[in-house]
């Protein structure tokens, strides 16, 4: 990382109020989390066919979506702001081809030097809820797209499900199905679908952050010597969401057209 995106990248950390210690359990939390690649499939194929050609893992984590992008893709940008992130990108795809690492700070207008990669798809899972004025990002996804390309979103569903575990991931917000819509159009997208997802998780998540109150990340509340179970679940769920209605779930997940 330069000089420069470092400094960038240690003053949003600072605003944001991401402690060294809070960024080393998010990390973490991230490793934890690559261990359900059903899951990440799972969020992948409610997009359909919407994924591109030339596609923006914005907010890439620790890169297990990058991972799966990069098998349907020709080429993905993957864009961190933390230092511990971005290494751990570089990293992971050092040497593969069709595969770029980038600083990004999404809450500032920097990051529509990104439109020089001409874009079809941005991917953003996880990401609008960590920041503030989510309005302003979503204008920046829609001015670096490419007319007639995708914004596939995935965000935390349910406002009355916002406690203490969405105060330790930094969640500024849950969004409703409504309200998610209204702000993508407002910005100027087309929305194609909208619909929740995990309905399963919902309950677990009420109980963990609004009557346990657990002071801690959603991953660092789920039994570890569980996760292969979970992972080999993920396909049973998506399979029944597949079939069933879903008028509740712990996530939203949308896809928004840029208009030609």
């Amino acid at each position: 990382m330069s000089a420069g995106s470092d400094s960038r990248g240690k003053d949003l950390k600072q605003a944001l109020g991401l402690t060294e210690s809070v960024e080393s359990k998010h990390f973490e939390a991230q490793g934890t989390l690559g261990r359900m690649d059903n899951y990440y499939r799972w969020i992948l194929g409610t997009f359909g066919d919407s994924v591109g050609q030339r596609v923006w893992d914005a907010g890439a984590g620790v890169g297990h979506v990058t991972e799966l992008l990069r098998a349907r893709a020709e080429f993905v940008l993957a864009s961190e702001f933390t230092e511990r992130n971005l290494a751990c990108l570089r990293d992971r795809f050092a040497g593969c081809d069709g595969v770029q690492v980038e600083f990004c700070d999404l809450s500032s207008d920097e990051a529509l030097d990104l439109v020089r990669h001409r874009l079809d798809t941005i991917v953003t899972l996880d990401v609008l809820e960590h920041i503030e004025d989510d309005g302003a990002a979503l204008a920046r996804y829609f001015q670096i797209l490419e007319p007639g390309g995708a914004l596939l979103v995935k965000v935390p569903a349910h406002k009355f499900l916002y406690g203490t575990v969405d105060e330790a991931s930094l969640h500024f917000r849950r969004y409703a199905r409504a309200e998610l819509r209204t702000k993508l159009e407002a910005t100027g997208f087309v929305v194609e679908k909208i619909h929740h997802m995990n309905m399963a998780a919902t309950l677990p998540y009420f109980l963990k952050g609004r009557v346990l109150k657990k002071q801690s990340n959603f991953s660092d509340t789920i039994d570890q010597g569980k996760l292969g179970f979970y992972n080999k679940l993920m396909p049973l769920l998506e399979g029944l969401e597949k079939i069933l209605p879903t008028p509740f779930g712990l996530s939203l997940v949308a896809v928004a057209r840029k208009p030609r």
